[in-house]
C-alpha cells in the first residue's frame, strides 16, 4: 500500500521526468514553426515525438520505480497507444482553439499539457503497476 507521502514524491518525479520531455516539446514547437516556417501543428507532432521517446524510459524506470524487463515490450505499446492518442487529440484541439478561439499557439498548447500531463499520470501508473502490485 502506498504512503500518500510515496505518491507525492511519484507525483513530484514524474514533473521532474515530464518537464525534459515537455521541454524538448516546446522547443520543437517554438523553434520550428518561429525559425524555420513549419506549420504550428506539424511542429507540435514532432515534439510530441520527442516527448514521448525521453518520457518513455524515465517514466517506467524512475517515476513509477517499474525496474521488470518481461513486460517492456507490452508497456512500450501501451505507452506508445496513449500517447499517440495523446498526439491526435492535442493536434485536433490545437488547431480548433487557435483557429475558432483565436488563442496563441503557445498559449493553447499550455492549456493542452496540463490536461494531458493529468491524463498522462493516470494512465501510466496503471501501464506501468508492476505485477506485484506496488512500486518496486
Amino acid at each position: 500500500m502506498r504512503t500518500k507521502t510515496s505518491r507525492l514524491g511519484q507525483v513530484v518525479r514524474f514533473c521532474v521526468a515530464g518537464a525534459a520531455g515537455v521541454i524538448a516539446y516546446y522547443v520543437a514547437l517554438y523553434g520550428l514553426t518561429e525559425y524555420l516556417g513549419v506549420w504550428y501543428v506539424a511542429s507540435a507532432v514532432i515534439g510530441f515525438i520527442l516527448n514521448t521517446g525521453l518520457n518513455f524510459t524515465l517514466q517506467k524506470f524512475w517515476t513509477f520505480q517499474n525496474k521488470e524487463t518481461h513486460m517492456v515490450g507490452r508497456q512500450l505499446v501501451l505507452y506508445i497507444a496513449m500517447t499517440a492518442s495523446f498526439l491526435i487529440g492535442n493536434a485536433v484541439f490545437l488547431y480548433l482553439i487557435v483557429e475558432h478561439l483565436h488563442m496563441w499557439y503557445i498559449g493553447a498548447q499550455m492549456i493542452l499539457t496540463v490536461v494531458i500531463s493529468i491524463l498522462s499520470f493516470i494512465i501510466s501508473g496503471k501501464i506501468f503497476k508492476s505485477e506485484s502490485g506496488g512500486v518496486k
